[in-house]
């Protein structure tokens, strides 16, 4: 989250909508642009005491729990008997609605009920008519019928909603609740690099520094995301993480005690959360989806797995970290996160050793060499080894800024990807039945880029995998190739570790071809065919 007022008002304000696509929004224009129209039509909810949640917070915050950042206020609104409609000379008609929330810092608005018709629009937008969401259409809707939105700076949002003649008055759209951000995370603010947002201390790394130049593809898998969850919102930090199809399957490693909260309704997640520059204060801002299932967790570790329920846009251009459950000591590598829900930050560990079972110790660098800490909302960030592999997500710590000059108290734990590999024995307690679904058994697997532009196997995919069957798979010497091609090809079998172990040509005709596998040692592996200018590639198994 975290975001700053003025990121990228010059882009917005000449508001090319195709650079902020998420939630399955669409680009698009608000047409206050187009009428000139304000909203006459104001609704202030109730007052919130943002000093009486501070001081809650004393005993609240920290690593070991999800950072609240908001409270949740009834909002009961809808389009046919609240705000204010015109109608355009062409017939088509525009509804809007403000609501403010005095002292706010943040909003974000849940709706009841969003049933619009094809051609019909929704954005959402700050007091200043720069900071703009949408467009929302009726297919930004999740399966479930939930629609909610990303937070936006400020103590007012407008909705507005239009409809051509065509469809006018066939709309339904009904807000719910409102959350009143408390947290400045989105306060514009003037200090030197590391101190932006609500993070606390003035030692972290702005991952566009040159310390994250050999992290660029595991950055680009950390995202920032929210909880609503009994009446507030609370911040934290994961990764999407490979697993051993390559399928870009969307899932997000975190915390258990991310989500050791009660009655949670939704989630928000954002990528790319990050500055543009080493010292700057701008960067996105909004490249957001919303809705998760929880599909594996475990306190013992304190993991947390979750599958998004929306495909995340390829403009996106995310990075699916690789992972090692290796349950030797991680050689020192990186963690990256966002504290506070700050922009994302990197910190780059003293030494990593085995605090217990379920968890891994990291102690930072102390003294004037500091490179970064952790803070709360760092929680459920994941901790790489040198070979850029998670090897477990941050669980507590006493870490902190204003301690660097005091090693005995710079250190952290993230529970140990080795043993949620293992959970408590079942699938939904284990990461072992998602991150695997082939049952390789493999220690650890590199990760893939958004486009499989080959930063794990060397493949570029334009794959079409669902045109090629191979089996049997597991493999027990040979295998057989079903393609829909004919023509001389060349194929290649890379290891997990994306090592070249074979290269052929190949010979397709309307037979299945058939491949020995007898050479290779058990394990899994990667095949790619390429034939007619295509490219198609499977996980094999060889037992």
């Amino acid at each position: 989250m975290n975001c700053k007022r003025k990121l990228v008002y010059a882009a917005l304000a000449l508001f090319i909508f195709a650079q902020a696509k998420a939630q399955i929004s669409f680009g698009g224009m608000p047409r206050f642009i187009e009428t000139k129209s304000q909203s006459n039509s104001i609704v202030t909810l109730s007052k919130i005491n943002n000093n009486t949640l501070f001081e809650e917070d004393i005993n609240l915050t920290g690593k070991g729990s999800a950072m609240r950042v908001g409270v949740m206020q009834d909002a009961k609104y809808n389009n046919k008997t609240d705000g204010s409609t015109i109608t355009l000379d062409n017939g088509d008609r525009i509804w809007t609605l403000t609501i403010k929330s005095e002292d706010a810092t943040f909003m974000s608005v849940a709706f009841k009920k969003f049933d619009i018709p094809a051609g019909a629009e929704l954005y959402v937008y700050d007091a200043t008519k720069e900071f703009v969401i949408g467009k929302f259409t009726y297919e930004s809707v999740l399966p479930n019928g939930d629609f909610y939105t990303q937070s936006i700076p400020g103590d007012q949002i407008t909705l507005e909603y239009y409809e051509p003649k065509e469809v006018a008055g066939m709309g339904v759209i009904e807000t719910e609740q409102v959350c009143h951000g408390y947290k400045e995370i989105f306060e514009m603010m003037n200090h030197q690099k590391g101190y932006y947002g609500n993070s606390e201390g003035n030692c972290h790394i702005n991952v566009a520094c040159e310390e994250g130049d050999s992290w660029r593809n595991q950055i680009r898998s950390v995202a920032a995301y929210e909880i609503i969850a009994g009446g507030y919102s609370y911040m934290c930090s994961g990764a999407l993480i490979n697993n051993t199809n390559n399928d870009k399957t969307h899932y997000l490693l975190s915390a258990y005690h991310c989500q050791d909260l009660n009655n949670i309704t939704r989630f928000v997640f954002y990528f790319n959360y990050q500055t543009n520059t080493c010292t700057g204060n701008s960067g996105t801002y909004n490249n957001t989806i919303i809705g998760a299932d929880i599909v594996a967790k475990n306190s013992a570790s304190d993991f947390l797995l979750f599958k998004l329920k929306q495909n995340i846009p390829d403009n996106f251009k995310v990075y699916y970290s690789g992972w090692s459950r290796n349950t030797t000591t991680p050689t020192v590598g990186a963690g990256i996160h966002h504290p506070g829900g700050d922009w994302k930050k990197i910190s780059i560990p003293a030494s990593i050793s085995s605090g217990d079972a379920n968890l891994w110790e990291v102690n930072w660098i102390s003294g004037a060499n500091n490179k970064g800490v952790t803070e709360g909302g760092s929680s459920g960030s994941p901790l790489f080894n040198a070979d850029g592999l998670i090897v477990g997500q941050l669980y507590a710590g006493v870490s902190a800024c204003n301690l660097i000059n005091y090693p005995n108290q710079l250190y952290d734990y993230y529970g140990k990807f080795s043993r949620s590999w293992i959970g408590g024995g079942s699938a939904t307690t284990r990461l072992r039945d998602w991150l695997d679904p082939v049952g390789s058994n493999v220690t650890q697997l590199n990760g893939i880029n958004w486009d499989y532009s080959g930063d794990s196997v060397g493949i570029n995919t334009s794959i079409e995998q669902n045109t090629m069957s191979v089996y049997p798979n597991p493999s027990n010497g040979v295998l057989y190739v079903d393609i829909n091609e004919i023509g001389q090809g060349e194929y290649t079998i890379y290891d997990m570790m994306g090592r070249r172990i074979q290269n052929s040509k190949m010979m397709l005709t309307s037979a299945t071809y058939q491949l020995k596998t007898d050479y290779l040692k058990e394990g899994t592996y990667i095949l790619e065919i390429i034939v007619n200018g295509k490219k198609y590639n499977k996980t094999i198994v060889v037992k």
